[in-house]
């Protein structure tokens, strides 16, 4: 059965100051949402885990829909996502994790590649794969934005909401 759900959503302006969207959309509770995560920081990224079911199942997500695969890394999240896709185990995807700077430019490469290895898979099956992968300059910086998990979700919701209107 679907539901017709509203959510609100914050996004942050330049000053700093909230600006709240309505978003009304069509979810279906059975979606099959795949959670592709860093074992990194594990708990920070249990952080994010969290608040990206909490909104999921707050949204109308069935949990047994909701599926949790974790990576060795960031730059394997592509990996595990592409096969997720493959075998249609998922109807979105959600990538979570952390990559802190370090002294030298590893960090923002495997930032960058995990990112354009996301995009990737999204663009060529036409799927969502939301990433809050957060590339930082300290963990104090990652650890104010563990909420972002929710984003993520609610951002999942709305592009699966879009291609079924589209599809319809």
């Amino acid at each position: 059965m679907w539901s017709v759900v509203t959510f609100t959503h914050l996004h942050m302006k330049r000053s700093q100051d909230n600006a709240q969207a309505s978003v009304s959309v069509r979810v279906n509770p059975e979606w099959k949402i795949g959670i592709v995560y860093s074992d990194f920081y594990t708990e920070e990224t249990a952080t994010m885990i969290s608040h990206t079911k909490k909104t999921l199942l707050n949204h109308g997500i069935q949990e047994e829909c909701i599926s949790l695969h974790p990576a060795s890394g960031s730059f394997e999240i592509p990996l595990l996502g592409a096969a997720l896709v493959r075998h249609a185990a998922v109807d979105a995807l959600i990538g979570l994790g952390i990559i802190v700077e370090g002294e030298t430019q590893h960090a923002r490469l495997v930032a960058e590649n995990t990112v354009r290895g996301i995009m990737d898979i999204q663009v060529q099956h036409a799927i969502p794969f939301v990433c809050e992968v957060l590339y930082v300059s300290s963990l104090h910086l990652a650890k104010e934005r563990l909420y972002k998990g929710e984003d993520a979700a609610l951002c999942a919701l709305h592009s699966l909401a879009q291609l079924e209107s589209m599809q319809s």
